[in-house]
């Protein structure tokens, strides 16, 4: 990171006695060195109040704790109610310090894919940061922060959410310029109840925008269409299905791995794009970063054709062709319409016998055991050939699924099972929810 002063890092948290620059921030003590913030974060396995000595020992400045430790002195510890707050305030501090555009991305699914389709679409036009992985919360967001350079013009940064008020922290420390809300969905119903109030948590992001910023939403959302929108007064609407929309798509094509289509935006006309992904989800992926880098008064024309650039980030929808088997791996998160989605994609690219290894979808509420059960049912009804599951949950898509469906106990027998039943000419996808790690899987079957 670029070398910040103490007093400034950690303005609104506490006075250090002494002031010094800070070049790094960690909540390990491993990485903890001279010049650095350390924050002492109680977790589920590891409290890091017990590794404070050893990081002010290596020679961290500032110890940032919610509970007194005895054993480091006063002046090198700032005792705080709540240590994430702490760390987006930080990130605040040092992002006030840049003059920087900052473009925020949020939304039920697809944040991360919206995310790079924006950083593809903009970072030709000047030098661009995003946020690496899913680091979208208040600890996440503000290591993005971390990385701004005095060359850097904009940070794509993506927010998620837990609860309500949590994007309102992460919008109010970005000050983002212009965002975007892909859609309302319903993997937080468990936490937060209605479809509502998700709209309602994701709609925090306009509250540290400017006025003239630039907000850009889904026009074939059922939710976002009616939200009310005080701030900003730039919304505009990007869709397939809504034709009121500002920007659209049609003659959509599919060529294999790649999708053509024709952008139709009502301010700069017709423009032919193509874009290496498949499915209409990631057409929407990438109108919405058309239209919110054409609408920060980048070449319409020009925005279009980056897109061509677009390389998917850690596991989602990447296209991997192996023993004349085509992999699908899209196992980094899972709702039941990004499921269903990942069923699309196998039926359109597919020139054989098609295969769902599919697993459990976290956070759906009481309702989580019909939603699994509709993800079988439309398996069934796409013309999937094969439906191997993992997880208790994961069961009911397999009861969806109905004859032929299998059920693991285990990854590793599922993984067995994999690899003794494809054949070339299948086309298989994996998806679950993070947590389920299914590219322990794969990983398994690239082994075999």
């Amino acid at each position: 990171m670029r070398p910040v002063l103490l007093s400034q890092l950690v303005k609104g948290i506490c006075v250090p006695q002494t002031d010094c620059y800070i070049e790094h921030i960690t909540s390990d003590s491993r990485t903890a060195c001279e010049n650095s913030v350390f924050l002492a974060i109680r977790g589920e396995r590891v409290n890091g109040e017990n590794y404070a000595k050893g990081a002010v020992e290596k020679g961290t400045c500032m110890v940032i704790t919610e509970n007194h430790i005895d054993d480091i002195p006063d002046h090198m510890q700032a005792v705080v109610p709540n240590i994430l707050d702490a760390s987006i305030q930080m990130g605040a501090n040092v992002r006030e310090t840049f003059d920087i555009d900052v473009i925020g991305v949020t939304g039920s699914m697809g944040k991360t894919t919206t995310k790079d389709f924006i950083y593809t679409a903009i970072s030709p036009f000047a030098p661009t940061v995003r946020t690496e992985g899913n680091r979208n919360n208040e600890l996440g967001m503000p290591k993005t922060i971390y990385t701004f350079t005095r060359q850097d013009r904009f940070a794509v940064l993506e927010m998620g959410m837990e609860a309500l008020g949590d994007i309102h922290k992460l919008s109010m420390a970005a000050k983002p310029k212009a965002a975007v809300i892909s859609c309302i969905g319903i993997s937080h119903l468990e936490r937060l109840g209605s479809r509502e109030n998700i709209l309602k948590a994701k709609l925090e992001m306009c509250d540290g925008m400017p006025a003239e910023g630039v907000l850009v939403l889904n026009g074939d959302d059922d939710y976002l269409p009616h939200a009310q929108i005080t701030n900003p007064a730039n919304v505009v609407y990007f869709a397939i299905n809504n034709t009121d929309a500002d920007v659209t798509a049609k003659n959509i094509r599919q060529e294999r791995t790649t999708t053509y289509f024709t952008i139709c935006d009502k301010v700069h006309g017709e423009i032919d794009c193509k874009i290496p992904a498949v499915g209409n989800h990631n057409v929407m992926n990438a109108l919405s970063a058309y239209t919110l880098v054409s609408r920060l008064g980048f070449d319409a024309r020009q925005t279009a054709e980056n897109l061509a650039g677009y390389v998917p980030s850690g596991m989602r929808q990447k296209f991997v062709e192996k023993d004349g088997v085509m992999f699908v791996e899209d196992c980094y998160n899972a709702a039941p319409d990004s499921m269903k989605a990942a069923v699309d994609t196998v039926k359109s690219i597919s020139e054989g016998r098609t295969i769902a290894v599919f697993g459990d979808m976290l956070e759906l509420g009481s309702d989580e055991d019909a939603l699994h059960y509709g993800v079988g049912q439309y398996a069934r009804e796409k013309g999937i050939d094969f439906m191997w599951t993992f997880g208790r949950r994961a069961k009911h898509i397999c009861a969806g699924f109905g004859d032929g469906a299998l059920n693991f106990d285990t990854k590793q027998e599922l993984g067995e099972y994999i690899i003794a039943n494809l054949k070339e000419g299948d086309t298989i996808v994996f998806k679950a929810s993070h947590s389920m790690r299914f590219e322990d899987i794969i990983e398994q079957v690239y082994k075999k």
